[in-house]
């Protein structure tokens, strides 16, 4: 499809859904999009698959089907899925110690500190505690290394600090011990493979890395002061694209995909654990993941109703629906998943934008409160 503004937006709508190519368009004429794509499934049936837009800083190269963007802590999401699936399968249980899995991570009082804790932001380890270099950051072994050696901020259990870099590294080196499994090894087999999701943690090959969208990004002055130099360390978004930061593999913020491809894996949880006749959770422990697990004032993200990893809904950071579980990345990337409805949505945007609340809120809010009331108005004929 095709239409009329700043550029156009491609590919297809069913019927029903066009609300959503209604906003894609809007965002292009508003500026608020410089490339883009959007997902939606429906009980693990494609409803929407767009794009629209630039991949370049001169404008000149059009966002193709199969353009990959960095979505930041979206990643976090499709992470999240992924240990699902180990614990669903008795691989994690994730209220054993994590040194259990990984004996060298019982240093310094961190003997007590379980997966859970780490889902929940209350490991007392949001942070590294010394800016990371480029170098370091890219390197799982030495990153791991920092990990082992670092004490908690504070006893585990006792509050909420987003773990902006830390979670990922945490849960996936947890999971490659209890699996035997490379971490990204194992989310290719056991998630990426078998839905068809173009999605990457570690992305290697030129031709694979030549797909990648750049970023446009806010100027530093635009950062509100909760994202602080300890846990946000050394922020260069113009990093993020160069070849061995996209070969790297960082569970965190590093998840290199789409819209389709978020949409895709949210439909493990949209669909109850089902997709396509492939049993990835059970119903159960879906049911668990969109539970209150905890609701806290978080140092960083402030009150913060969480399941197991994604956000549920509440009055301070409020889903699209009450059934919705849904998380989302530096300057606008986001997954919703609605078990309810069966839709699930991946949004995948270059364009990186800060409108924070006046509370200091570090989440963009004006493209996506677009998105959310289109999902809503979606989720309510679905319904």
């Amino acid at each position: 499809m095709g239409a009329a503004g700043m550029t156009h937006v491609d590919g297809f709508c069913a019927a029903g859904f066009e609300p959503f190519a209604d906003w894609m368009q809007a965002n292009q004429e508003r500026g608020f999009d410089e490339g883009a794509s959007l997902g939606v499934f429906v009980h693990d049936e494609p409803m929407v698959d767009l794009w629209g837009g630039t991949t370049d800083y001169h404008r000149s190269i059009p966002w193709q089907r199969d353009t990959l963007v960095n979505v930041f802590s979206t990643s976090k999401a499709i992470t999240d899925i992924t240990l699902l699936i180990a614990y669903d399968r008795g691989i994690v249980d994730i209220d054993t110690p994590i040194c259990q899995y990984w004996p060298e991570f019982a240093q310094n009082g961190k003997e007590a500190i379980t997966t859970r804790h780490v889902l929940l932001y209350q490991s007392g380890l949001p942070a590294f505690g010394r800016p990371i270099g480029y170098e370091e950051f890219n390197d799982w072994d030495t990153m791991i290394g920092i990990l082992e050696r670092a004490a908690p901020w504070y006893p585990p259990g006792s509050e909420s600090y987003y773990h902006a870099n830390t979670h990922g590294f945490l849960i996936g080196e947890t999971l490659a011990r209890a699996s035997g499994v490379p971490f990204d090894e194992f989310f290719r087999r056991e998630v990426a493979e078998p839905l068809g999701a173009d999605f990457h943690f570690g992305l290697g090959t030129p031709d694979d890395q030549a797909r990648v969208a750049r970023l446009w990004y806010p100027s530093p002055d635009q950062f509100p002061d909760r994202a602080d130099d300890v846990v946000l360390t050394e922020i260069d978004f113009g990093d993020w694209v160069k070849p061995s930061r996209l070969a790297a593999v960082l569970p965190s913020a590093g998840g290199v995909g789409n819209g389709r491809s978020i949409a895709r894996i949210g439909s493990i949880i949209a669909n109850r654990g089902e997709v396509d006749g492939r049993r990835y959770l059970s119903e159960s422990t879906v049911d668990e993941a969109g539970r209150e697990q905890s609701y806290l004032e978080d140092r960083l993200l402030g009150m913060l109703r969480l399941g197991l990893g994604l956000a549920i809904d509440s009055e301070e950071f409020p889903a699209p629906s009450p059934t919705t579980m849904h998380w989302g990345g530096w300057g606008g990337s986001s997954l919703m998943a609605d078990p309810a409805s069966g839709m699930s949505v991946g949004f995948a945007p270059n364009k990186l934008l800060l409108d924070p609340d006046p509370d200091g809120s570090i989440i963009s809010h004006a493209r996506m409160m677009g998105l959310f009331e289109t999902v809503a108005e979606i989720s309510r004929r679905l319904a």
